[in-house]
């Protein structure tokens, strides 16, 4: 078993029966709602761009073998969300049913409720649960909208499910039977793990490796440790401090790091770790296990990015690599492995350099009743300008388009042309952008059907709120859409529903029609669903008084038909898609446009 690559359907066709048990002593599934998202758009993606037997990787799983039952001791975080997508995927790829088997594939050792849970939603029998897993439901409720929402018809679906049911790989360690029965064997393999570097962040080993051998040590250490927090700045406020005053220690900073002069720059940067005394990785406290995939993991409260995303960008800018999609993708220790680094002091000085660049002029989230709320430290300009700076970005970093794609570009632009006012940090990031996108040919490519890029309605919300004055004219309208915030919302809403029973019958042309689509989120689309147009506008109206908008062309199309007793009509919605599509095409350079005729 240890030298197989295993698939869900490899364990199906497995000669002998194979099960798993979750042992007492693990924790119980905490995968949250990013974590699982990240992995379905991960897999997705991965399956479009490679080819048909290209297996997606999802780790090592370490096991205790009793016959053919397999107790998990490491990797059953994934395992279990494996279970808990067959229970979406079942619905298009039968097989799945094999994987789960009536509920004798996985057990959880002493959790009645957990099992409980697990067996009821295989027999789609939930409602009679007492006490439901709110994780577990959570993860389910997720993956079936994402398969609703991101896959255009059941073919798509069926692809997809297929696609993990035979390519969704991962490799099995299993432990000697003498761990069965001696816990203190197993305790010392835990140990093990740890000292050989299996327990600690993948970060965390690279900054050990990095350092051997190097001189002064103690101050490399103090540089990472600093950088490394990216849930605070490198460069700490004090509550005397004034917002131009701590702007400009920034500047500073980052002026002396362009002239060459990075050990004055680090002593303007208050660190709250002390240097080290050994960094040998059995020195190093292991973080608290988890399960995760590659480097992917929650950012910082405050940060756009985690820490090993931005060690694969400050290793992708000091070697100047032009890295994409696949090093992005590779694992970190890896990625660092294949571009060595033959001068760590000379690369410790690019991370912070980028790091003060970063700090300084990218914004940061904080969380609010309404989403995240972005600031952002490089405030030079009127409030207007440093709110669109403040706006794009956000735009950009919840379209998910790829941080690597505009934040690098961005980056060292600053790095060699110093940036003084929010106009053209602006355009900067304007032209940046434009330059990644191709305007579609005709608004025929932007209905439902085509499968649009979800980033034109970011888009075109943007400069919607930018340009506000031109398409809201009162002034409770200018503040409510004065006040809309960027969420990460992927979910296309049909406005006009696309079953009909509730509402006036429409061409199914006119349903999908760009002019009656919307991006909002999943769980807001689920509670539209099909009700009557009027029921929608209701909701629409409470998000308006609540100053919540989840789209600013949802609320125009909201408005278009609150004008007239007729309501929301296919010649509103045709008349809406036209004025929005003509609008949208005026916000690109005119060689973006020309380019496509």
């Amino acid at each position: 078993m240890n030298t197989h690559r295993y698939t869900p359907q490899l364990i199906v066709e497995n000669k002998d029966y194979l099960c798993f048990n979750i042992p007492l002593y693990q924790r119980l599934f905490a995968w949250g709602e990013s974590q699982v998202y990240g992995l379905l758009c991960d897999m997705k993606e991965h399956f479009s761009k490679t080819g048909k037997e290209e297996p997606y990787y999802l780790g090592m799983l370490s096991c205790i073998a009793r016959g053919n039952v397999y107790d998990l001791i490491d990797g059953q975080q994934r395992f279990t969300v494996m279970t808990l997508l067959a229970l979406v995927l079942r619905k298009y790829d039968e097989r799945w049913n094999k994987f789960l088997d009536e509920g004798k594939r996985l057990h959880f050792v002493a959790r009645p409720k957990d099992r409980e849970y697990l067996l009821a939603s295989i027999r789609n029998v939930v409602g009679q649960v007492d006490e439901p897993n709110k994780k577990m439901q959570s993860a389910i409720n997720l993956a079936e909208g994402f398969v609703e929402k991101d896959f255009q018809s059941d073919e798509d679906r069926l692809v997809f499910a297929t696609n993990v049911f035979e390519r969704l790989s991962f490799f099995f360690s299993v432990l000697p039977n003498e761990y069965l029965n001696d816990p203190m064997s197993l305790n010392k393999y835990f140990e093990a793990m740890n000292a050989g570097g299996k327990g600690l962040e993948q970060h965390e080993i690279l900054k050990v490796q990095l350092m051997r051998g190097e001189s002064n040590q103690e101050k490399l250490t103090r540089i990472w440790n600093s950088i490394s927090d990216m849930g605070h700045f490198i460069i700490k406020k004090r509550d005397d401090c004034r917002e131009h005053e701590y702007l400009q220690s920034y500047m500073n900073a980052i002026n002396l790091c362009r002239e060459g002069r990075f050990e004055e720059a680090f002593t303007l940067c208050e660190s709250s770790f002390d240097a080290e005394d050994d960094v040998e990785i059995g020195m190093i406290a292991a973080s608290e296990r988890k399960d995760k995939n590659s480097q992917r993991e929650e950012p910082a409260d405050q940060s756009i990015l985690t820490f090993p995303e931005f060690l694969m960008l400050a290793l992708d800018i000091h070697l100047h690599l032009n890295g994409s999609y696949t090093f992005y993708r590779t694992d970190l220790l890896v990625a660092f492995e294949n571009n060595p680094i033959s001068d760590v002091h000379s690369f410790y000085n690019t991370m912070l350099f980028y790091r003060l660049l970063f700090d300084c002029y990218i914004i940061t989230k904080e969380d609010s009743p309404n989403g995240n709320k972005y600031e952002i430290i490089a405030r030079t300009g009127s409030d207007f300008e440093v709110d669109c700076v403040r706006q794009y970005q956000s735009m950009l970093y919840v379209s998910n388009t790829p941080f690597y794609n505009w934040l690098k570009p961005l980056l060292i632009n600053l790095a060699s042309i110093p940036i003084h006012h929010a106009k053209e940090l602006l355009s900067l990031l304007k032209n940046i952008d434009n330059a990644l996108r191709s305007l579609p040919v005709s608004v025929e490519e932007m209905s439902y059907d085509k499968s649009p890029d979800r980033y034109w309605f970011w888009r075109l919300d943007y400069y919607l709120w930018e340009q506000k004055e031109q398409f809201f004219k009162n002034a409770k309208e200018l503040e409510i859409v004065g006040d809309y915030v960027f969420r990460a919302n992927r979910s296309l809403e049909h406005l006009h529903p696309q079953h009909q029973d509730n509402n006036d019958e429409w061409p199914t042309e006119c349903i999908h029609s760009f002019g009656n689509l919307a991006m909002i989120s999943q769980s807001f689309n689920s509670q539209q669903s099909d009700d009557p147009v009027t029921v929608k506008f209701a909701r629409i109206s409470d998000q308006a008084n609540n100053h919540a908008l989840q789209s600013i062309k949802l609320y125009r199309m909201y408005l278009d038909a609150q004008g007239t007793p007729d309501g929301w009509t296919p010649q509103k919605m045709d008349a809406h898609k036209t004025e929005m599509f003509n609008f949208l095409s005026e916000t690109f350079p005119a060689k973006n446009v020309d380019d496509n005729a």
